[in-house]
C-alpha cells in the first residue's frame, strides 16, 4: 500500500535507515557496537584505556613515585622547605611511570589480538570440532602455550593448566571446559593471574585464551 509523502511505516523512527544498509539522509550513522557485549566499540576502547592506566597509576606508579619523593630529599632543603620539590619529583614519577607500564600493557594486549574482556582476567566460550581425539588436542593446546597440565579430567571435560613462571610473570591458570553435545562440543577457555594482587598482565591473558582457541579450531 502506497503511503503519503512523509510518513513513516509504523515501528521505524524517522532519520534512521534500516539494518545493514547505510545512513539515513540527513541523518547520523548507525553507531558500531561491540558484537558480543552490544556496548559502542569507542567506549569499550576508552573504557580499556582507563583501566589500564587507572592501574598503573596504582602499580607500578605509586612504587616509583614514592622512590622518586624519597629520593628527591638529597637535594631538597631540609624541613617543609624542601617538600615542594620533594613533592613534584615524586609526582613526576608517579606519572612517568604510569604512562610507561600503561602503554606497554596496551600495546602488549593489541599485540595479543582480539579481546574477550577487559583486564588479565580473560575468558570465551567457542564451538569446536568433536571427535575421538578432542581430549588429545586439548592437551596439545595447552601444552604449547607453554603450561604445565596438572589435571586432564575426560568424563567431566575439565582441563587445567598453569604457564610458566618467570621474575617478570607470575604465571596464569588457563583452564578449558567442555560441554553440550559430544559430537558438536563448545570450549570455555579461561586464564587467571595466579597472583590475585595482579592488576597488569601486558595482554598475557587474552593471549593465553586467543592461544587455544586457535589450537583447538584449527
Amino acid at each position: 500500500m502506497r503511503l503519503p509523502p512523509g510518513t513513516v511505516p509504523h515501528g521505524e523512527r524517522a532519520g534512521t535507515a534500516a539494518a545493514g544498509s547505510g545512513p539515513a539522509s540527513g541523518g547520523l550513522p548507525d553507531q558500531v557496537n561491540d558484537g558480543d557485549t552490544g556496548v559502542p566499540v569507542v567506549q569499550a576502547a576508552s573504557v580499556e584505556v582507563l583501566r589500564v592506566y587507572g592501574a598503573a597509576l596504582l602499580f607500578p606508579g605509586l612504587l616509583l613515585g614514592l622512590s622518586s619523593f624519597n629520593l628527591a630529599a638529597f637535594w631538597a632543603a631540609d624541613g617543609s622547605e624542601g617538600l615542594p620539590m620533594r613533592f613534584t619529583w615524586g609526582v613526576i614519577g608517579l606519572v612517568v611511570g604510569a604512562g610507561i607500564a600503561g602503554t606497554w600493557s596496551l600495546l602488549g594486549e593489541r599485540r595479543a589480538g582480539a579481546g574477550h574482556g577487559l583486564g588479565p582476567r580473560q575468558s570465551a566460550t567457542v564451538p569446536v570440532r568433536g571427535g575421538a581425539d578432542l581430549h588429545f588436542r586439548v592437551k596439545v593446546a595447552l601444552l604449547s602455550l607453554p603450561a604445565e597440565i596438572h589435571r586432564a579430567d575426560a568424563e567431566a571435560g575439565v582441563y587445567a593448566a598453569d604457564t610458566v613462571r618467570s621474575w617478570l610473570d607470575p604465571g596464569e591458570r588457563v583452564t578449558v571446559e567442555l560441554t553440550g553435545d559430544p559430537a558438536d562440543p563448545q570450549a570455555r577457555i579461561t586464564s587467571r593471574p595466579r597472583s590475585r594482587a595482579l592488576l597488569l598482565d601486558h595482554g598475557r591473558g587474552r593471549s593465553n585464551v586467543n592461544r587455544v582457541i586457535a589450537a583447538l579450531q584449527e
